[in-house]
């Protein structure tokens, strides 16, 4: 009885190393292919990134999702057609997936691709914040610093957000909160810290001039 359970473990032991083995190769397939459907997107080679990415999208990948929305958000290797991009953005952010949130959410702000719906921005920004999304938490400072989409003007809770977002480098949020800490707006007027976080900014290529609430969309790997 020992031998048969003993020949049973081994077996089950067996079968189970070898699905995980050969589940591993498809796993390393992907992440190749988005990598280099990347690399070819940032080249301008979008024939190659349609060609890799296409297939993954099918699929269900997010991440392969979110770059096809982008070619056909920009006309890249594709006709532009901001329908098609909403609806890639949206199975991407149907799996929580907090780029692609804040991608749709813009085409609703925007009405592009989408009807108008300012609700619907609030609550995707806010998905994607929840989950730690610096370019959402710094959206919803925006919100919450001019009074937009239902907030009240609360320059407290705005500097609170953008600080969030900038703790996480993101460079808008940076800026935004040395100007806070520059005029002393939702937060007490300290000059030194001003250029501490100027300082972050510029170094990622944000220079200090401009009005920091004209927001800059920025694109990541996603």
């Amino acid at each position: 009885m020992k031998k048969n359970f003993a020949a049973i473990f081994l077996t089950m032991t067996f079968f189970l190393f070898s699905a995980l083995t050969v589940g591993a190769q498809p796993v390393d397939k992907v992440e190749q292919n988005l990598n280099e459907a990347w690399t070819a997107y940032n080249i301008g080679q979008y024939q190659k990134v349609l060609q890799l990415v296409q297939p993954l999208a099918s699929d269900g990948n997010a991440r392969a999702q979110i770059i096809l929305g982008r070619c056909y958000e920009n006309g890249l290797g594709v006709p532009q057609d901001m329908e098609m991009a909403a609806k890639w953005f949206r199975l991407a952010a149907e799996q929580n997936n907090s780029e692609a949130q804040v991608l749709l959410a813009y085409q609703y702000e925007l009405g592009i691709g989408v009807p108008r719906n300012d609700a619907t921005v609030v609550d995707l920004m806010t998905r994607a914040a929840n989950a730690g999304n610096a370019e959402a938490l710094f959206n919803l400072a925006l919100y919450h610093g001019q009074g937009k989409y239902g907030f009240e003007k609360n320059p407290a809770e705005s500097f609170r957000l953008a600080k969030l977002a900038a703790d996480r480098g993101y460079a808008q949020a940076e800026r935004y909160v040395g100007a806070c800490y520059d005029y002393g707006v939702g937060v007490p007027e300290n000059k030194t810290e001003a250029q501490v976080w100027y300082g972050k900014a510029r170094a990622q290529g944000l220079e200090v001039e401009g009005n920091v609430f004209n927001f800059v969309r920025e694109y990541s790997m996603p």
